[in-house]
């Protein structure tokens, strides 16, 4: 009975609001981003020090700049996705600009122990990047009509329809015929015949962490560091799924003269009333639109503690705090239709028809780590971070509380502790420096290293300084992973999406 309460709590947040359990996930799980030589060592710099990047992770490895440091990173990100659905996979492609980070940092020694430094840094890193396109593309019998129909068959009247399946009452997808005094629901698309379907999932935008931080070292033996941390987010989504039946296998025709008695109809299917179809004949295609744009901003605090206990060891600890985020959407969903009668004329609706607009907060899970970092002479250098997230603890929340009652259940049943592991190696091969890292970041439902949701990255770069202090940083990496994906919510229809992403990018800095 729980499991079934919870499920109608997850249908009635998907139906009738635009924010979910997914928003809450999508700003949980930051990428692996960065200077490139953080990203070229898996991000695992927790405890190694003296990058930029640490006062987004463990703010204490600033401590470990001995003198000041600007630096600004930027690449080419490509995708290559794969959506499968009904065993027929479909790839595509995109390229793009991706600003990876820009910060400065500076130090100086304690007035009262010149063993000791203070640092303040100020770094921009892209956190995440929501530039991606998938396309599911299939024959099938699961129309999104079927869908509607299962949702509207819910409702005693059509003046109780939610706001998705009024989407097809409101263009004829769906409609009534009254049959023995009780309203019933019928679709003008056959049910039993296959439909082209594509869905094409487009997103763009980026969440911006600007972290604003302070470390001091005590005697290059403690170190200790604090962010906080202002991030920025926008994001666009772009669901559009296009339905047609370009086999003409729903076509109605007349067999006999308009008008004469009794007019004879060529069809299989009789669901609905003949005589309903004299200005349709049969269904065409159909596009339904899902958009929402996502923007705001966000708060949070990270602090940390690095130990050398050896000059080979170090050993590091962070915290960072739940992020509040306050968000502001503005949404749309649409439909529009065609009938073989008059393919040029569709049917349209949209809701709302000025579009909405919604304004709420995300709180993400606050994130505990620890880092190691060994070093070799002078020769290698390797890092090895852990870290813990229990996504149950998002939430959603705004002026009304009932508003996520039913989300924030979803999220507590759905979500569990997740492991994330970055590992990686750097050897100092006078005058370059080479590189290579690994990022595991586990499933929100509990898996690691295999298994749908666990996503890795593997990285490899180089870096060279010059005598004028100037230095320059390369990476390439690669990031996949494959998630389960819906069409819809009343049928039973699961499509396999494999994500896969490379970046080339560089950071010129200069220290001081």
């Amino acid at each position: 009975m729980t499991r079934v309460i919870i499920l109608f709590l997850l249908f009635a947040s998907l139906h009738f609001m635009s924010q979910n359990d997914l928003d809450a996930l999508r700003y949980s799980r930051p990428g692996v981003n960065g200077t490139s030589r953080f990203t070229a060592m898996g991000g695992a710099f927790g405890a190694l020090g003296a990058d930029l990047t640490c006062g987004a992770y463990n703010p204490a490895g600033l401590a470990l700049f001995k003198k000041g440091e600007a630096s600004y990173g930027g690449g080419l990100k490509f995708i290559r996705n794969q959506g499968t659905i009904n065993a027929k996979s479909t790839n595509i492609s995109d390229a793009s600009f991706v600003f990876n980070n820009f910060g400065i940092c500076f130090a100086w020694p304690s007035k009262n122990d010149n063993e000791s430094r203070h640092v303040i840094a100020f770094n921009n890193i892209q956190q995440q990047n929501f530039s991606d396109k998938v396309r599911l593309s299939s024959y099938s019998t699961n129309s999104i009509a079927k869908d509607m129909l299962n949702q509207a068959r819910l409702k005693d009247n059509a003046s109780l329809l939610g706001s998705y399946e009024n989407l097809g009452y409101q263009t004829y997808l769906i409609d009534t015929i009254i049959s023995q005094g009780k309203t019933q629901y019928f679709s003008f698309v056959d049910l039993k015949k296959n439909v082209l379907q594509t869905r094409d999932i487009v997103t763009a935008g980026r969440v911006n962490d600007l972290n604003i931080s302070y470390a001091y070292s005590y005697r290059d033996q403690f170190y200790i560091g604090a962010s906080l941390g202002l991030p920025r987010v926008t994001y666009t989504s772009t669901t559009t799924h296009f339905e047609s039946d370009n086999l003409d296998s729903m076509r109605i025709t007349i067999t006999s003269p308009p008008g004469a008695q009794p007019v004879t109809y060529t069809t299989s299917y009789s669901e609905a009333p003949p005589v309903i179809y004299t200005d349709k004949l049969g269904f065409n295609n159909l596009t339904y639109t899902e958009y929402f744009n996502t923007t705001g901003k966000g708060i949070n605090l990270k602090i940390g503690g690095v130990a050398r206990l050896s000059d080979n060891f170090r050993l590091g600890l962070y915290y960072h705090t739940p992020t509040i985020f306050t968000l502001e959407d503005k949404y749309y969903n649409s439909m529009s239709t065609s009938f073989d009668k008059d393919t040029k004329n569709t049917i349209e609706y949209k809701d709302p028809q000025e579009g909405g607009y919604f304004k709420y907060k995300i709180i993400t899970p606050s994130r505990v780590g620890i880092n190691s970092g060994f070093i070799i002479k002078k020769i290698a250098a390797i890092g090895l971070d852990y870290e813990l997230v229990n996504y149950k603890n998002a939430q959603l929340s705004s002026n009304v509380v009932a508003d996520f009652a039913g989300v924030n259940a979803v999220i507590k049943h759905k979500y569990t502790y997740a492991s994330n592991v970055r590992a990686g190696v750097e050897f100092n091969i006078k005058p370059l420096l080479l590189r290579a890292g690994y990022n595991m970041q586990g499933s929100p439902f509990g898996n690691v290293f295999t298994g749908s949701f666990v996503r890795h990255t593997i990285s490899f770069g180089a870096g060279f300084r010059s005598k004028n202090n100037v230095f320059y940083d390369f990476v390439w990496y690669k990031s996949f992973s494959n998630e389960d994906y819906y069409m819809f919510n009343s049928i039973s229809q699961k499509a396999l999406i494999n994500y896969s992403s490379s970046q080339f990018a560089a950071t010129i800095g200069i220290k001081f």
